[in-house]
C-alpha cells in the first residue's frame, strides 16, 4: 500500500461549497455596483441630452417657428410675427425721433411737449397701446394692397425713392428739385409736426372747440413683402410758432448729395437702434405711396360742387358756462330746458320788434365763435350741421327768420341768406375726399375676414424701450 508523499510545499485546498458560495457573493456586490454605476451615467446623459433637445427647440422655436407664424390673417392673407415685431420697433424708434425732434422745437417745454405728443408719449410707454395700433395700421395696409391689386394698381421702386428723399429732405428744410430743376430750401423749421388726429372741419353751429393735435408717422407690390408702418402722410399741420431761418440756394446735385447722405444715416440709425433692415422701413413709405395712388382712384368721382347754404344763427345754451368754455353741455335738466327757451323767446320777440340780428348775435348769442361776427355762418353745406338744424336751412325761406329750433345745444334762431349749388373750395373738396376714401378703407375693414392669432398680445416686442428712445429727455 503506497505511502502518502511528505515533500515539502504548500498543500493544495479544497474549495469548499461556502467558498464558492463567499466568490458568488463578492462577484455580484461588484456587478451590481458596475450595473448602477452605468445605469447613473446613461441617465445623467439622458437628461443632458434632453435638456439639449428642449433648449434647442425652444431656440429653434423662437427664432424660427414663431417668426414665421401668422400673427393676424387679412382675407386669408398673413402677416408674419417677424414683419409686425420689425414694424412696432421701427416704429417706436420713428415715433421717438419725432418726439425728440418736436421737444427741441419748443424749447424743452415738457408740458407743451404732452399737449402735442401725449398720445404717441402714452404708446411708447405702453407695448400693447403701440402693438395695437401698428397691428391695425398693419392690417388696413394689406387690405390696401388687396384692392389694389384687384384694380391694377401698382407702386414702382422710382415712387418709393422719391417719398424716401421727400421725407430726408424735409428734416433738413428742403423741397425736392422738380424734373431736375434746381431748388431753393424751403423757409421752414427742420421738422414738421405731423398729427395723429386730423379734426375733420364742421358747420355744426356749436361753442368752438380747440382740437388736441398730437404728431405722427402712417405708411402704404415690387417692394419687400413686409406688411408693416408709420403713417407718412400728413392731412392737417399744427406746429409751434417758430422762426424760420433762410439759407442759401443750393443747386440741385448739391441738394441731391445732402438728402443721399441723409437717407443712408436713416437706414444706418434704424438699423442699430431698432434692428431693422432697409427693407422694413422702405415698406412704410411703400405702403404710403400705394395709400396715395388707391386714394387717387377711389374719390375720382367726388363731386366738385355741393348744394350749399349762407346761413346765420343766435344761439341760446342750455348751459352758458360751458357753451363759454368751448364745451359739449350735458343733457340738460328740465328748469334749464325751460330758462333756455324763454331767453330765446325773448330774442324772437326783439327780432319781431326790428333790433338787428347782427347786433343780437353780438350781445345774446351764446356760439362765442360765430357771435362775434353777427352770427354768420357762412356759405356752408348742409351735410355739416346737426339734424334739427339741417332741416331747418333746407326748408326755411330765403330770409325768413326761423325758431326756436331745438338742438343738443339749446335753442337757435336761424335765417337763411341764400341757398344755391356751389363749387368747392379747395380746402372742402380735400375734406369731402379724404372723407370719401376713409368712408371706403372703412367698408372694407368691415366686411373683411381678419383672424389674429389668440397670443398675438404675448409676442409684441417692448424694446427698443422707452428709458433707451427718450430717457435722457423725458426720464
Amino acid at each position: 500500500m503506497a505511502k502518502k508523499g511528505t515533500t515539502g510545499g504548500p498543500r493544495s485546498h479544497r474549495v469548499t461549497e461556502d467558498d464558492i458560495k463567499r466568490r458568488k457573493e463578492y462577484k455580484s456586490r461588484a456587478e451590481k455596483d458596475r450595473f448602477w454605476q452605468r445605469r447613473a451615467l446613461i441617465v445623467t446623459a439622458l437628461l443632458i441630452g434632453a435638456s439639449v433637445i428642449v433648449l434647442a427647440y425652444a431656440i429653434f422655436n423662437e427664432q424660427i417657428l414663431v417668426p414665421r407664424q401668422a400673427i393676424t390673417k387679412v382675407n386669408g392673407d398673413k402677416i408674419t410675427t417677424s414683419d409686425f415685431q420689425d414694424r412696432v420697433r421701427f416704429t417706436r424708434w420713428l415715433t421717438a425721433q419725432q418726439i425728440r425732434e418736436m421737444y427741441y422745437l419748443v424749447g424743452g417745454d415738457v408740458n407743451t411737449l404732452q399737449q402735442y405728443a401725449g398720445t404717441q408719449i402714452s404708446q411708447l410707454q405702453s407695448p400693447i397701446m403701440m402693438g395695437s395700433t401698428v397691428l391695425d395700421e398693419m392690417e388696413e395696409e394689406l387690405l390696401l394692397a388687396q384692392a389694389a391689386k384687384e384694380r391694377n394698381i401698382t407702386v414702382n421702386t422710382d415712387d418709393v425713392d422719391r417719398r424716401v428723399d421727400e421725407y430726408i429732405a424735409g428734416g433738413y428744410g428742403l423741397s425736392l428739385p422738380d424734373d431736375g430743376e434746381p431748388a431753393t430750401p424751403t423757409l421752414t423749421p427742420t421738422v414738421t409736426v405731423t398729427p395723429l388726429v386730423s379734426p375733420t372741419p364742421s358747420n355744426t353751429p356749436r361753442p368752438t372747440n380747440t382740437a388736441t393735435l398730437i404728431p405722427s408717422v402712417t405708411p402704404a407690390e415690387d417692394e419687400p413683402t413686409a406688411t408693416s408702418g408709420p403713417t407718412l402722410t400728413p392731412t392737417e399741420t399744427s406746429t409751434p410758432t417758430t422762426t424760420p431761418t433762410p439759407t442759401p440756394t443750393l443747386s440741385t446735385d448739391e441738394i441731391y448729395a445732402t438728402v443721399d447722405s441723409g437717407a443712408e444715416d436713416f437706414y444706418d440709425t434704424a438699423k442699430d437702434i431698432s434692428d431693422v433692415g432697409r427693407s422694413v422701413v422702405r415698406d412704410v413709405f411703400y405702403y404710403d405711396a400705394l395709400r396715395t395712388a388707391l386714394k387717387d382712384e377711389i374719390i375720382k368721382d367726388v363731386p366738385t360742387e355741393e348744394l350749399q347754404v349762407n346761413a346765420r344763427h343766435i344761439l341760446i345754451s342750455f348751459a352758458p358756462d360751458a357753451a363759454a368754455a368751448g364745451e359739449t353741455p350735458p343733457p340738460p335738466t328740465d328748469d334749464e330746458r325751460a330758462d333756455a327757451l324763454t331767453r330765446a323767446e325773448q330774442v324772437m320777440d326783439a327780432l319781431q320788434d326790428g333790433e338787428p340780428f347782427a347786433d343780437l348775435a353780438r350781445t345774446m348769442s351764446d356760439d362765442t365763435g360765430s357771435g362775434a361776427d353777427g352770427g354768420e355762418l357762412g356759405w356752408a353745406s348742409p351735410d355739416g350741421y346737426v339734424a334739427a338744424f339741417q332741416d331747418a336751412v333746407l326748408e326755411s325761406e330765403i330770409g325768413a327768420i326761423v325758431g326756436p329750433i331745438e338742438t343738443e345745444y339749446g335753442y337757435h334762431i336761424i335765417q337763411v341768406m341764400g341757398r344755391e349749388v356751389r363749387e368747392l373750395t379747395p380746402s372742402a373738396l380735400s375734406t369731402k375726399q379724404s372723407e370719401a376714401f376713409q368712408a371706403w378703407v372703412d367698408e372694407q375693414r368691415t366686411n373683411a375676414d381678419i383672424s389674429r392669432n389668440s397670443d398675438w398680445l404675448d409676442r409684441i416686442p417692448e424694446k427698443p424701450s422707452y428709458e433707451t428712445l427718450l430717457g435722457d429727455i423725458l426720464g
